[in-house]
C-alpha cells in the first residue's frame, strides 16, 4: 500500500514538473533568440515564419517593438506592426497577422524573400505559375529595442469617429475640416479646404456644405471625384456645389508622378482661369488636399512654421493631435515634410527658401513664368 502511494505521489510530482517547465518554456524563454524557419512564402514574397503571434508575445516581442532578424549572414532592423502600411513604402516590417496568428517578414511594396536573399522566384507552368527556390531556411529573431516603434505605430493607427455629438469642442467648420488658409502673403479668406460636401460616409459633408455657400465659394478643386461620380451624389444637385465652377482632376497619391504633375498644373491653371474664392478638397481634406495647399502656400511666400501649422490642424480636427503629443512631429515628418522635400528637391523646409524652390518645382512641371505670375497676383497680397 505504502509503495503503490509512493508511486502514485512521485507520478504526480512528475508531471507537475513537467507541466511547469513546459509553461516556463512558453511565456518565459531561456534564450533572448528565437530560432524559426521559413514556413511559407507568399506570391509577392512575403515570409511566413513558423512561429504565431501568439508565441512571439509569450517570447516578449510585441507590436511597437523593433526586432533584428538574422537570415545567414546578414541582419535586419525590424518594427513589429500589423500592417504593411505601418512602414513607409519600400521599407521591412515584421507583421503580426491578428486575424490569422501568423507572422511574417515583408516589404510594404516590395519582396522581402528576394531583398534579403532567402530565395529566388521561379516561373513555372503549372498553377499557381511560379515556386521559390528557398535558399536560407533558418531565420532568427532577437529583440533588439523594446517600444521602439510604439510611437510611430500609433501615428499610423489614428482612429476617429464620424458622429458630430462626438466632437463637442469643435465648430461645424472644424468638424467638417473647412477652414480659409491664413498667411501672411496670401490674400484673406481666398484660398479654403475641406472635407468633401458631397459624399456622406464621413458624416461631415452638411456641414462642408454649407460652410461653402457661406463662404461665398465660386470655384472648386476637386481632388477625389470624376465627373461622373460628383454628379451621382444626390447631394450634388440643385445644390449651391453645384453651381460653382469645378474641376476634377482625379489626384491619386503617387505624389512624384507624372500623373500628379499634370494634375497639379490643371489646378493652377484653374486658378488663373477662375475666379475665388477657392475651395480645395478631397475624401477627408488631408493627404491630397493638404499637399496640394501646402505647394500653393510656398508659393505664395509662406515660411515653414505656416505651411505645418496649416497642415496640422487637420490631424487636430478630426483625432484631436495636438503639437505635444508624441504622434505629432512623427505625423509631421511623414505625411508632409518628407513628401514637400521630394517634389521640390530640398533637404528641408526649414532652409530653404520655400517660394523660390515652389516656383522652381511649378516650372517643372510645364507652368510658363507668365503664369506664375498670372498665379500670383491671384493669390498673393500686392
Amino acid at each position: 500500500m505504502i509503495k503503490r502511494i509512493l508511486c502514485i505521489f512521485l507520478a504526480v510530482s512528475f508531471l507537475v514538473v513537467l507541466m511547469t517547465g513546459c509553461r516556463n518554456v512558453e511565456t518565459n524563454p531561456s534564450s533572448d533568440e528565437l530560432k524559426l524557419t521559413v514556413d511559407e512564402i507568399s506570391k509577392h514574397g512575403n515570409v511566413k515564419l513558423n512561429v504565431t503571434f501568439d508565441e512571439m508575445k509569450a517570447a516578449g516581442i510585441e507590436i511597437g517593438d523593433i526586432i533584428t532578424a538574422k537570415a545567414g549572414e546578414k541582419e535586419y532592423d525590424l518594427p513589429v506592426g500589423t500592417a504593411y502600411t505601418d512602414v513607409d513604402s519600400g521599407d521591412m516590417i515584421c507583421r503580426f497577422d491578428l486575424e490569422d496568428n501568423e507572422v511574417t517578414l515583408a516589404i510594404n511594396y516590395g519582396s522581402f524573400a528576394e531583398a534579403a536573399e532567402l530565395a529566388k522566384k521561379q516561373t513555372i507552368e503549372e498553377d499557381p505559375g511560379y515556386k521559390w527556390d528557398i535558399r536560407v531556411q533558418e531565420i532568427e529573431i532577437t529583440l533588439k529595442e523594446k517600444k521602439g516603434y510604439l510611437d510611430e505605430y500609433h501615428a499610423r493607427h489614428l482612429t476617429r469617429t464620424d458622429a458630430r455629438e462626438d466632437y463637442p469642442d469643435l465648430s461645424d467648420e472644424e468638424f467638417a475640416n473647412f477652414r480659409a488658409i491664413s498667411m501672411s502673403n496670401l490674400k484673406e479668406k481666398l484660398l479654403y479646404r475641406s472635407s468633401t460636401p458631397l459624399e456622406q460616409a464621413l458624416g461631415r459633408n452638411e456641414y462642408a456644405m454649407a460652410a461653402t455657400e457661406k463662404a461665398g465659394i465660386r470655384a472648386i478643386i476637386n481632388l477625389d471625384d470624376s465627373v461622373d461620380t460628383m454628379k451621382s451624389y444626390t447631394t450634388y444637385s440643385g445644390s449651391y456645389y453645384s453651381r460653382c465652377a469645378v474641376v476634377n482632376p482625379e489626384m491619386g497619391y503617387d505624389f512624384e508622378s507624372e500623373k500628379f504633375a499634370a494634375n497639379i498644373r490643371e489646378c493652377v491653371l484653374f486658378i488663373i482661369e477662375n475666379d475665388g474664392p477657392y475651395l480645395i478638397h478631397c475624401k477627408e481634406g488631408k493627404d491630397r488636399t493638404g499637399i496640394l495647399c501646402a505647394i500653393l502656400e510656398c508659393f505664395a511666400g509662406g515660411t515653414a512654421d505656416d505651411v505645418k501649422r496649416d497642415y496640422m490642424i487637420t490631424y487636430y480636427n478630426f483625432y484631436g493631435v495636438n503639437p505635444e503629443d508624441a504622434v505629432y512631429s512623427i505625423i509631421l515628418n511623414n505625411n508632409l515634410l518628407k513628401t514637400l522635400s521630394a517634389l521640390l528637391k530640398i533637404d528641408s523646409i526649414e532652409t530653404a527658401d520655400l517660394k523660390e524652390s515652389a516656383e522652381r518645382y511649378l516650372t517643372s512641371i510645364g507652368l510658363t513664368n507668365e503664369q506664375l505670375d498670372a498665379l500670383g497676383k491671384m493669390l498673393v497680397i500686392d
